[in-house]
């Protein structure tokens, strides 16, 4: 069974088209899942440096305190 030529030139613009949107979809999902992983570290930062500043506090007398809190009048 022959295609015409118009029928062949639609078959290809189809192919190329899910061809195209397929790569769009699997790169779209890709960086998604990138910037989820990047904030994902970023929160895990967040919470270790959290935790640094906790231990600060509680070790602190006075004095050092007030320098953590920018100094005391």
């Amino acid at each position: 069974m022959a295609f015409s030529p118009i029928g062949r030139a639609v078959g290809v613009v189809l192919l190329a088209a899910a061809l195209v949107g397929g790569i769009y979809v699997k790169g779209r999902a890709d960086g998604r899942a990138s910037v989820l992983s990047k904030l994902a570290d970023d929160r895990v930062t967040i919470l270790k440096d959290g935790k640094k500043i906790d231990e600060q506090v509680l070790a602190a007398d006075d004095d050092a305190l007030c320098a953590l809190l920018g100094g005391c009048v």
